[in-house]
């Protein structure tokens, strides 16, 4: 029982959300289709100089992985449903005149800042 609580490491708050921000940006350069939990720990324990395999290190590296891996899916799926839409759109034939209303608006409204800068610029 005594042998358990010397094992107990405590950790504070500032090595917990170093250890997430390391772990987050080696996630954030790593292909998302060849990096694993493990790999990342690996690459973590190097930065920080800090054996994160063991207890509770590891469970703090796995939340960060986890939490990443959940923000990414639902980016994924954003963007899908988006691509969806977008398919659709250029399918129904909606979707060039769509982007063309758009680019013009754009332009227009570009064009109309512009003009409101000369004249401030003219006034002054």
């Amino acid at each position: 029982m005594e042998e358990e609580a010397a094992r107990e490491v405590v950790i504070d708050n500032d090595l917990k959300k170093k250890i997430k921000e390391t772990v987050k940006k080696i996630l954030k350069r790593s292909s998302l289709l060849e990096i694993t939990e493990i790999k990342a720990r690996e690459e973590a324990s190097a930065e920080l100089d800090l054996d994160l395999s063991r207890d509770p290190y590891n469970l703090i590296v796995g939340e960060a992985v986890d939490t990443f891996i959940e923000k990414a899916i639902m980016t994924i799926e954003t963007e899908m449903g988006k691509l969806h839409t977008q398919i659709v759109d250029d399918v129904d034939g909606e979707g060039t005149e769509k982007t063309t209303k758009t680019t013009t608006k754009k332009k227009k409204k570009k064009k109309t800042k512009k003009k409101v800068e000369e004249a401030e610029s003219s006034a002054a």
